[in-house]
């Protein structure tokens, strides 16, 4: 399992990564004559930004799962400290809360 996230964990770094290099040199949003010249690139931006956040959480639910199997107390829910069930680590090895506890945090 550590193998696993770890690796996954690499990935993301990877990505996110190439998400924030800085653009090439001369690159940078120019506007033309035309309306919506560089609106195309503007929104590949924001795109990549909404990306680069959402790869950031993984990257720190990730990190949480990996602190708990050095503290042994991976597959215990962070927030009820019940068990967290086989199926759902599996489904999702990152995973440090319970079905019922991840439920209940998105409805709040």
């Amino acid at each position: 399992m550590e193998r696993a996230l770890r690796r996954h964990l690499a990935e993301l770094q990877q990505k996110l990564g190439v998400l924030t290099e800085p653009p090439e040199r001369g690159s940078g949003l120019g506007f033309g004559k035309r309306v919506g010249d560089g609106t195309a690139e503007a929104v590949s931006r924001l795109t990549d930004v909404g990306v680069a956040d959402r790869l950031q959480v993984s990257m720190e639910r990730i990190e949480r799962a990996l602190d708990k199997l050095e503290q042994g107390t991976y597959g215990t829910c962070d927030a009820c400290a019940g068990p967290i069930p086989q199926a759902r680590l599996r489904a999702a090895p990152e995973s440090s809360v319970c079905i019922d506890c991840a439920r209940a945090a998105r409805r709040a």
